[in-house]
This record gives C-alpha cells, structure tokens and sequence, in this order.
C-alpha cells in the first residue's frame, strides 16, 4: 500500500511538471537584467518570461579574452570532430574561408576547458531537481542561420560569448504562424533580440527560436530537464 501511494505521488508531480511545460505565458514578453541574481531570476521563471541578462557571460575572466585566436593560440593544431568530419580550428580565421559553422557541439567545452566559464553561467539558474544538463558551443564565420527550433527543456539558455547574433523568439501562441515557413517569413512574429559579447538569453519551454549571424560568432548553450520531466521531453 505505502509503494501504491508513493508511486501515485510521483505520478501527480511528473503530471503537474508536464502540464506546467505546457501552461505557457500567452502575453510574455522579454525582460531584460542588468544582475544574475538567484532569487530575482527564480521569481522571474515564474512568470515564463524570456529573460536576457547582461555581464553575466562575461564574469568569468577567461571568457572575457574568448575569440577564434585566443582559441587556436591555446589550442594549436586542434582538429575538431564534428558530423563525421574533421575540422581544423585554424580554418575560422583564414581569409580564403568566407563561411563555416560548426553547430551545438558537445565535445568542445570540454576541448577547450570551458567548463568553469559554463557552470558561472548556469550557476544563477541551478535547481537541485535540475538533471541531463548538457554544455555545447557553435562557431561560426561568415553568413550563417538556424533553422526554427522549438525548446523542449526546462532550461535552455544562449551565452554569446564571441562576437554577436540576432536571436529571433516566437511565443508558442504563434505556432500556426510559423511552422514550416522560411525564416525570413515569420520574423514579424517573433521577438528581435541583438546578443553582444557577454549576454545571456534564456529561453522558455516551449518557445520557438532561431538566430543568424553575419561575422564571428562563438554561442555557447546549457540545456536541462528536471527529474520529473526528463523522459517526456526526451521523448517528445
């Protein structure tokens, strides 16, 4: 009987965390914070905003310093493994290479021992119920775009650590609006966020998103699910 009714009270919270997945803020908007203060961000997930928080990406010192050539100064000859191909890290600061991308890579913090500079950005959102939590990063030269992508964890957060990008977000109210439609098509329904060197932007469950980039730009991500939704949204 005492298994019966534990298994049921787990059953309820796994319930309530997916219907909370769901419950999203129909006239959310971005908020912007010039700190990365626990209680002030906690209170604000509450609300399922967008949040872009300023000097929190750029805390750390060495990420202060992060650029292709800092990279490749401290890292030389790095050839870097990525959809079965290898790349070298000097091609994105040579001249005869207009456009590379390298996107949402998980081997590359560890690569280049960004994990420090990571946690400093992750550490404000950190919940002890917090698990499958990945670092990734992306690198890019030259014209690059994402294609629509929907936000399927908890957490999801967008660190421009290197040059900038134009994160463009669409509340999930939207969602007849966008789907299957170019980029260039459905920018009047999202939100135009401009990420400089040092800004972090969360990004909502369920929201929708995509960014371009016209330069140099080095992105870093941090996703997780929590342990009551961690097998639906994985499997979703």
């Amino acid at each position: 009987m005492i298994g019966f009714l534990f298994f049921l009270f787990i059953a309820i919270l796994i319930g309530k965390h997916i219907y909370e997945i769901h419950n999203f803020n129909h006239e959310a908007v971005l908020e912007q914070l010039q700190t990365s203060l626990s209680e002030e961000i906690f209170e604000l997930l509450k609300e399922r905003k967008p949040l872009l928080i300023h000097n929190l990406g750029n805390k750390n010192e060495y990420a202060r310093e992060i650029s292709f050539t800092k990279l490749i100064e401290d890292n030389p000859g790095h050839i870097i493994y990525d959809q079965n191909k290898y790349i070298s890290l000097e091609t994105f600061v040579k001249d005869d290479v207009k456009q590379m991308n390298i996107y949402k890579n998980k081997d590359l913090c560890d690569q280049f021992r960004l994990h420090e500079s990571f946690n400093e950005v992750y550490s404000p959102f950190q919940s002890n119920i917090h698990c499958n939590k990945n670092y990734s990063m992306s690198l890019f030269k030259g014209s690059n775009a994402i294609s629509l992508t929907k936000n399927k964890h908890n957490l999801h957060v967008v660190n421009q650590m290197y040059g900038q990008s134009k994160v463009y977000l669409f509340n999930p109210k939207h969602k007849n609006d966008i789907m299957n439609k170019d980029n260039n098509e459905i920018k009047k329904y999202g939100q135009k966020i401009n990420l400089t060197q040092g800004l972090v932007l969360y990004i909502p469950v369920e929201w929708y998103y995509f960014y371009e980039t016209e330069d140099e730009s080095i992105i870093g991500e941090i996703e997780s699910d929590n342990y009551f939704t961690v097998i639906y949204n994985n499997l979703r």
